[in-house]
């Protein structure tokens, strides 16, 4: 059975809204508030759901928050 647009929709809101919550989740662990909350707006903006799944292990491996603000950059 195939899914309706709709729910397929609700489907990549919710995992992309879930892996930006895990991707500050694990940089405000890493680094400071301060710093999180001045990348957050840019991380909000990404639709792609590959890209947020690459970025969500780049913010777990990332030794500093600037590796981690180049692979958000590119």
């Amino acid at each position: 059975m195939q899914e309706s647009k709709f729910y397929q929709r609700q489907r990549e809101k919710t995992i992309r809204e879930t892996t930006i919550k895990h991707i500050l989740a694990v940089l405000n662990t890493k680094y400071s508030a301060e710093i999180v909350s001045a990348i957050t707006p840019m991380i909000q903006n990404i639709n792609d759901l590959q890209r947020l799944d690459d970025l969500h292990t780049a913010a777990a491996k990332a030794q500093n928050i600037e590796t981690f603000t180049q692979m958000l950059n590119k």
